[in-house]
Order: structure tokens, then sequence, then C-alpha cells
């Protein structure tokens, strides 16, 4: 299957250490009313691994509400600028500017002050690079090869100065908790302060995310199996659509996860159960692989009225009597058998298509059954094989989070640099821009647009781009430098040269427009909608042609939202 996480396929051969309770201790996990996880004497009893019993039968069906909340009301489409200034927001880079002037003065290097604006303009430049991928940076700004918006916009000194010295905290006011990524935190404080506004969907998952990095960092993961294996590893809680709801940094012993959660159910529960204190509604559908299942987990979820399926390590569940593999190769091709634990609250699956992959879950087991279709390699044909209900619902819910790394890879943001610091802060506005085109069109959807009318993950990043570049900013036209005399890339005199109208955030900043006299013969007919006048003035920074006159003013008027 397409998605690494469908079931009929191999097991993850990740490992982690898992323990009970102790027996006998009568411990029960319990989430409060304030959301943080604690333990407590009551509510929930789990039951301890030496007393897991398991039984031939199927768990006991139950009709599984969810009381999704609908706004009536007209969705409001927004600019793509507008999406991502909720994840990227002004004060971000106010902050950043002043730590980078501060880090700058404490190095002692020759350092103009940069700007808010100045960082936008840096972030576009890098987010056009995800897009066009140069091989060298250089060659962004070079005669022959050169982007007009890199050379009108920054100088290539400039872009490497700000860079180089690019911070958003103070590096001499560490802070006193143990927090290994203190320099990059105010960023994805940013972006999880508007993951955790998301209405989350029914249909949810947890998987990891890895931001690749092979330079010298001590909490540097390798994850076999992932694209990029090396770097840092990122837990998220996602969406089937691939919207992400929440996500944690993992720092090894450091990471922000309840101590007694951890001691008592190991790592991969305790990142489940921290992940799903943002969900708030009963009712959803969760979806994990077996690097975080546990019986105790399925337990607690169930309390929580999370209903959850995962694949799982059969010794973790105190090793259910399923049918073994050899002898399941024996069977019909798409046999399944399911056991049920006496307390009910689990059941497990194990289902043979290539080879045999098992199951468990809180709510669902075989099921109703489906119909697959399945290669069939000695008779050359393919055949219809049965699927358990179980099967069919973890490949329909899994994968969000693979989808959300498919489309930051897409056009990931080109960065080759040692330091850890840039890597994790463009990986975060890649995170940004992705969460908010899913946002963009999920609104654009609802609203009733035509799909064509609706901009792909391109274009969407080009015109966050651009207006990162352009929004607030003085307009510094063609860059000084030798003017070729290259007939390849002087443009011709006779060719028309069309005006494009601006960003409706470019329009509207009230920033450097400026009217000139664009010198030609005769006048241009004014961009300003229902104005059918003709005009020589045109706006500098905007581009395009607008009339001024006794009787109206299109310039302002163009400019004003």
């Amino acid at each position: 299957m397409a998605d690494k996480h469908a079931v009929g396929g191999g097991a993850d051969d990740e490992m982690i250490s898992v323990s009970s309770p102790t027996e006998g201790s009568g411990n029960a996990y319990t989430i409060g009313a304030s959301g943080d996880a604690e333990f407590s004497a009551e509510d929930i009893f789990l039951t301890q691994r030496s007393d897991i019993r398991w039984k031939h039968k199927s768990i006991i069906p139950f009709d599984i509400q969810f009381d999704y909340p609908r706004t009536t009301s007209h969705t409001e489409v927004l600019s793509p600028f507008g999406y991502c200034s909720r994840y990227l927001p002004e004060h971000l880079f106010q902050n950043i500017s002043e730590k980078t002037n501060i880090y700058a003065l404490q190095k002692g290097v020759t350092f103009k002050p940069t700007t808010p604006e100045e960082i936008k303009v840096l972030f576009g430049l890098h987010i056009v690079m995800g897009a066009t991928k140069y091989p060298r940076i250089r060659m962004y700004w070079d005669s022959a090869t050169g982007l007009e918006l890199f050379r009108s916009s920054m100088n290539r000194n400039r872009f490497f100065q700000i860079r180089n010295n690019l911070h958003m905290v103070d590096t001499l006011t560490k802070p006193g908790n143990s927090d290994r990524f203190w320099k990059v935190r105010p960023i994805y404080d940013c972006v999880r302060e508007r993951c955790l506004e998301l209405q989350v969907e029914r249909e949810i998952c947890i998987d990891e995310q890895m931001i690749p990095f092979r330079g010298q960092l001590n909490v540097k993961q390798y994850v076999r199996g992932k694209p990029y294996p090396w770097g840092v590893k990122l837990f998220a809680l996602c969406g089937k659509s691939g919207l992400a709801y929440d996500f944690l940094l993992y720092q090894g012993s450091t990471t922000e996860l309840d101590q007694a959660a951890l001691k008592s159910y190991g790592l991969g529960p305790s990142v489940i159960l921290h992940l799903c204190n943002r969900i708030s509604l009963p009712g959803h559908e969760l979806y994990y692989d077996n690097y975080f299942s546990s019986y105790n987990l399925l337990q607690i979820l169930k309390n929580k009225k999370i209903y959850a399926a995962s694949t799982i390590r059969i010794n973790r569940f105190s090793t259910p009597p399923v049918i073994s593999d050899n002898l399941g190769k024996k069977k019909e091709r798409g046999y399944s058998e399911e056991f049920c634990s006496a307390d009910g609250d689990v059941v497990v699956v194990k289902w043979f298509d290539n080879k045999g992959v098992v199951l468990a879950s809180n709510f669902v087991g075989i099921g109703k059954e489906d119909k697959v279709k399945r290669w069939d390699k000695a008779n050359a044909k393919y055949i219809e094989i049965p699927r358990p209900e179980i099967v069919r619902k973890y490949n329909h819910g899994m994968g969000g989070v693979d989808l959300l790394d498919q489309l930051i890879s897409l056009y990931r943001i080109f960065i080759r640099s040692r330091k850890w610091t840039l890597r994790m802060i463009f990986h975060a506005v890649d995170f940004a821009i992705v969460n908010s085109w899913l946002e963009y069109r999920q609104d654009a959807r609802n609203a009733g647009l035509a799909q064509k009318e609706i901009m792909d993950l391109l274009d969407f990043r080009l015109r966050v781009a651009e207006a990162f570049v352009k929004v607030g900013n003085q307009f510094k036209g063609i860059k000084r430098g030798r003017p070729s005399t290259s007939p390849v890339t002087s443009p011709s005199a006779n060719k028309k040269q069309t005006e494009r109208r601006p960003l409706r955030e470019v329009q509207i900043d009230s920033v450097d427009h400026l009217p000139e006299h664009d010198g030609n013969k005769e006048p241009t007919r004014c961009k300003k909608i229902n104005c059918t006048q003709r005009s020589h003035i045109i706006c500098r920074k905007c581009g395009v042609h607008l009339c001024i006159n006794k009787k109206r003013n299109c310039f302002a008027a163009f400019h004003k939202q």
C-alpha cells in the first residue's frame, strides 16, 4: 500500500522500554480538570499485566457518539498572508530583530541594526528558495540565473550577514529550565499556539516527524524508515487531512512529559497521553503505530471516550494466543481471528495478507468485513480477500502525520548549514505554511469555491513569500551594479510589459506608495476597478497605472482598504 502505516506489510522495528504498574498497587491514571496528567487512586483501575486474560470472542459493539460543533455562518477565506500571520505573528519578527541586533553587538560584528521588515524579507526569500531549489544560494543574485525578487529586495552580502547572526533569544540569559531547544522555542511556541486554536477533526493520529539534521547535536535521533532518518524528533497530533493540532519536541530525558506516567507506562504511552490533553470532545477516533502501543493505554483512552486502534507488539499485551505466522500461512489469504480481554476493554485481531499483522483496539475488532483487491502472484491475477473492520479503519485514519511530512518535503526551505538552530527555525516556517495552506483549503471548500479557484501549495507559498518581501517594506527598485550588455539578459525595447496587480496586502500597507510619471508618449488605462480613464501616473511600488484629475483620485482610492 502507498501509506507506510497501512497494515498488511512488515512491522515497525523501533523498540522502547515499557513497564507496567506494580502488581496489587491499585494505581490509576486520571486526567484532571486542568488537562494535566496526574496519578490518583480512583476513577480508573487498570488491569495488571499478570492479570490479563484472553477469550476467543468479539468485543461488545457500541455506538460512537461524536458531537462535532458546526458553524452555520459563511466561512471567510483570508489571503495566504492572513493565514500564515496566525502562525508567525508580528511580535515574533519584532523579537527576532531585537535579539539578532543584540547577538551581533555581543559578538562585535560590524552590523547595521536590522528591522522586523528586513527579517520578513529574509524569511520570504528563503520560502522562494524552497520552491526553486538552486544548487547554490549565490545563484539567486547572479546576473545570468538570478531572480528579480532577490536583487530588488536585499543585497546578497546583507542576506548572509543577517542569516549568520539570526537569533530569537538572548544567548547570555539562558533560562533556568532544562529546555534544550530554548534557542528556537519562541517560534515553535507561536506555531503551537495557533495549532491549539484549531477545531480537532474526528479521525486523528499520532506519529513521529523528523527535522532533517546530520550535524552535531546531543538530542539528534535516528529513525529507520523515515525519508530523513537523522535529525530532531517531533511527535505530532494530526487529523486525517494532515492538519496539525499539537506537537511535542523530543529532547530525551528532559521532554515535557508527566514523570509518573513515564515511569509506569514508558515513553510511547506517555506521549499519547500528553498529546491527548489537546482533545476536549468525546468520540474521537485515534490511531497510532506499535511504537506507542500499550494495553493500559487503551484502557485509559477508553475511559476518556477516545476510541483508539493501533498495530501492536504482542509481548506488551501479555502474549494473546493468536495463531502463529507459520500456521497462518497455511490458511486462506485474508484469514483473521480475534481475542477479547476478560475485562472487555481490549480486542486483539490478527489478519493475514501477504504476512500476518496484529492490531488492538478498545472499540472495534473484525466487525463488518469488506473486500479488498490483492495481486495473486501464483495465478497472476487480482483476487478479492476479506478485510476486518479494524484494518479498514486503521488504514483510513492513520497517515495524517505522513501527509504533513510529504507536503513539507515538496518545497522544503533549502538550508545547508551546520547550525541546528537555522534548520529548526525554517522547519517551523515550513510547518506553519503547510498548516496555513491546509486551513485555507478547508475554508475555501466550506465557502463553496470551485476546485480550480483554490490555490495549490506552490502558489500559496509564493504568495506568502511575496507578501513577506513586500508588505510594509520600502520599494528599492532595480539593484545597483554594472549594467549587463548581453542581449540575452537585456529586455527587448519593443517588448510590451504587462502590468500585474499587486497583492492585496501590499496594496493597502500604506508604505512607500509614491506616484511617478511613466515617461511614455501614450497614457495607459487606469487599473482602479470601474475606471476607464488613462493616465501617465504609475505607483512606483505597486507598478500599476492610476489616474489623478479634478473629478477623481484613483491613486488614493486604490491604496485604501
